[in-house]
């Protein structure tokens, strides 16, 4: 028996489509959800007129079709209407003087059906119409405003978050990129010696390697941690593009042997790093907590193949404030963005002095010999930072990519960003999924999230999940603690 869906603006401002998915139910769309479309569609916020003008293009779809406020079919078989009749029963304070309250209006005579036909008193009424061809029992409203949801439980009326655009079930489910494969004692030195002898071969088999482990489901280009009970370990990834031999590459651990220079400092900053300097995969996504390295091990691959892979680095940050909006700054442009744009100009200073290690160098940092050179690079526009507002329309070839804090952005806008890319480049996308500043995103249903889950599997992506703050012992203790 079909449902009654009441949706709400926020759930069309983050996902237009979203009127075409609910198959053969019947989706109500208040009035007010119009005007605040109207209004949105001219706003200044990077994608949110967008995604109004987007949804106002789909519902003029459907009045196309017919009659909007008596409903319209679905190309699932249901039905989609305007209502634009709010109920306010007696005993029930409710105003319906904004618009949230006019949308629980609605969703509460639709709940209530039988009760407003009475009070129609036989006058023609199209959800009586409804109700005699599509005969339904259940009324929820879909948002993904939490206060809305709360305030209709309020009224007994059932509210859920959209959940189709979610990336997995649960935090739990998504996916690492890491697959911790434990090795008997016997076998290790063994497992070693094939892995490091095999590299220069292009690879170990994995016929050869399950001789000696045995092996879980493994997808393209997953990061592989072979471990025996004393914490020894050896690192690979695993390739299979479906038309050579599957393979495992070796890959070192790290040893915090250079003389000079930034390197990785634990087994998934390691991985990470290779899966960044791998020519065969075109994308990489890293996630984790702050600190663990996320924008430094990106930074120090596009240094690293700057000279004879890639012909510029480009970074794009979002400019999300932390607390309460500071306003227009004055300035040039670069002025203005200068302050989101510090994060990634600290991290390549980092990079450039070489080490976080004071003792390994007699002189202080701001004497010592920058490595890369990126004064010279930034003034000779080899590195650019920008903000994402401005992606649209462009076409990366031969760059490297990196998108920062893409936790932040939504499943829409994120594919917008990696249909940028060309020939010869290269998109690395960091963020922190526990760490988000949009209201209407989660853990599940960010962009970053969304391109790890739907993107898992391709042989020309690699993700990898990394888990220890190397920032500092109190930044490792505020990420777990605070």
């Amino acid at each position: 028996m079909p449902k009654v869906f009441v949706v709400d603006t926020s759930l069309l401002l983050h996902d237009p489509n979203a009127l075409r998915s609910f198959e053969d139910n019947i989706v109500v769309v208040p009035f007010p959800v119009l005007e605040e479309l109207d209004h949105h569609k001219s706003r200044s916020e990077n994608g949110t007129a967008f995604y109004a003008r987007q949804a106002i293009r789909i519902l003029d779809e459907f009045r196309k079709k017919g009659p909007l406020h008596r409903g319209v079919a679905t190309s699932g078989g249901g039905i989609l209407l305007v209502d634009n009749k709010e109920y306010g029963p007696n005993g029930i304070a409710l105003k319906t003087d904004t618009a949230d309250n006019f949308i629980i209006s609605v969703a509460y005579k639709w709940n209530h059906s039988k009760e407003w036909l009475q009070r129609q008193k036989g006058k023609h009424d199209v959800m009586a119409d409804i109700a005699q061809r599509f005969p339904f029992n259940n009324v929820c409203i879909v948002s993904k405003d939490i206060n809305l949801r709360v305030k209709a439980a309020a009224f007994g009326i059932a509210a859920e978050d959209y959940l189709r655009d979610r990336a997995a079930e649960d935090e739990e489910q998504l996916y690492s990129g890491i697959a911790r494969i434990s090795v008997e004692a016997d076998h290790f030195k063994e497992l070693g010696g094939t892995l490091y002898r095999e590299k220069e071969q292009g690879g170990a088999p994995r016929s050869e390697i399950e001789k000696l482990v045995q092996l879980p489901h493994l997808l393209p280009n997953q990061c592989c941690i072979f471990g025996r009970e004393d914490d020894h370990y050896h690192l690979a990834i695993y390739k299979d593009n479906g038309q050579g031999t599957p393979h495992f590459v070796h890959v070192a651990k790290p040893r915090n042997t250079r003389s000079q220079g930034i390197e990785p400092k634990n087994p998934e900053q390691a991985l990470a790093l290779a899966l960044l300097m791998d020519r065969d995969i075109r994308i990489v996504t890293l996630s984790g907590i702050a600190g663990t390295g996320k924008t430094l091990m990106a930074g120090l691959a596009g240094l690293e193949q700057l000279a004879n892979v890639y012909e510029q680095i480009l970074v794009y940050r979002s400019n999300v404030e932390i607390g309460e909006p500071l306003g227009f700054g004055k300035g040039t442009f670069k002025q203005k963005f200068a302050p989101w744009a510090r994060p990634i100009g600290d991290i390549f200073e980092l990079l450039d002095q070489g080490s976080e290690k004071e003792e390994v160098y007699e002189t202080k940092p701001t004497d010592r010999k920058p490595i890369y050179g990126i004064d010279a690079l930034m003034s000779q526009g080899r590195i650019e930072i920008d903000p994402i507002n401005f992606v649209r329309g462009r076409s990366f070839h031969w760059k490297f990519v990196i998108v920062d804090e893409t936790q932040n952005f939504k499943p829409g806008d994120i594919k917008k960003v990696v249909t940028r890319v060309g020939k010869g480049t290269k998109i690395v996308l960091t963020g922190d999924v526990a760490q988000i500043d949009n209201l209407y995103l989660d853990t599940l249903t960010n962009g970053l999230s969304h391109v790890i889950e739907r993107m898992k599997g391709q042989p020309t992506f690699g993700h990898i999940t990394l888990v220890k703050s190397e920032r500092s012992e109190l930044a490792q203790l505020a990420a777990e603690l605070l």
